[in-house]
């Protein structure tokens, strides 16, 4: 004999995770607007409640502090559209690495990194800006960047499978100079200041780092 199927449970515990996932994700993007928006100090929990239509305890239960819902935030950013997936698992970054020559290995990172840094880029710079009094923030704005090199270690070890890099470049220092040329904030200072286009900052990415990284 087997088990009688309850169809009614399952279907209540389906819905009820549903709407919790749409929770998250309507603080996640409230919270997103008035961090950048506002910047950190004057964001408060209270008022992500309000945007998101949800009670404060509501927002502590699902995230457990501010700080957490800004990490998660900047993580969900840099993940784009997979968040369950690390970045250099997705498809853009695997087509980078896989490329068949240097020059179209430049080509795919700029473009693709410059999307990126479109929705990472603004999270940043609220944390740059709260890093000097915040010590938490601080935090978890050295081990973004951390990250970041760690990812586009990525990047420099493919173009060393490709070819020769300029002067006999060791993966260590392409890495050095593709963490400093492809940051959140020269992309800030160059799309929200200047006023540079997305796809001609990644055209001055690319043919900036072919100069300083190939023969």
């Amino acid at each position: 004999m087997t088990d009688p199927v309850k169809p009614r449970r399952i279907y209540r515990s389906s819905q009820r995770a549903d709407q919790a996932a749409a929770t998250r994700a309507a603080i996640a993007r409230a919270a997103r607007q008035l961090f950048i928006g506002k910047g950190w100090q004057a964001t408060t929990i209270a008022g992500i409640a309000r945007a998101a239509k949800v009670s404060p305890e509501t927002v502590y239960a699902v995230f457990g502090s501010k700080a957490a819902l800004f990490s998660e935030i900047v993580q969900l950013a840099v993940r784009r559209d997979q968040p369950g997936t690390p970045l250099l698992e997705q498809a853009g970054p695997q087509a980078v690495t896989g490329a068949p020559d240097q020059a179209h290995i430049l080509r795919l990172f700029a473009h693709d990194i410059a999307h990126v840094l479109a929705d990472v880029a603004p999270l940043m710079a609220v944390a740059r800006g709260a890093a000097d009094t915040e010590p938490v923030i601080g935090q978890i704005y050295r081990q973004l960047h951390e990250g970041r090199r760690r990812n586009l270690a990525a990047v420099a070890s493919a173009l060393r499978r490709a070819g020769p890099l300029r002067g006999g470049m060791g993966a260590e220092a392409a890495t050095a100079i593709i963490w400093r040329l492809a940051s959140p904030e020269l992309f800030q200072l160059m799309i929200a200041v200047e006023g540079v286009e997305l796809e001609a900052y990644a055209d001055w990415l690319e043919h900036g780092l072919r100069a300083q990284l190939l023969p």
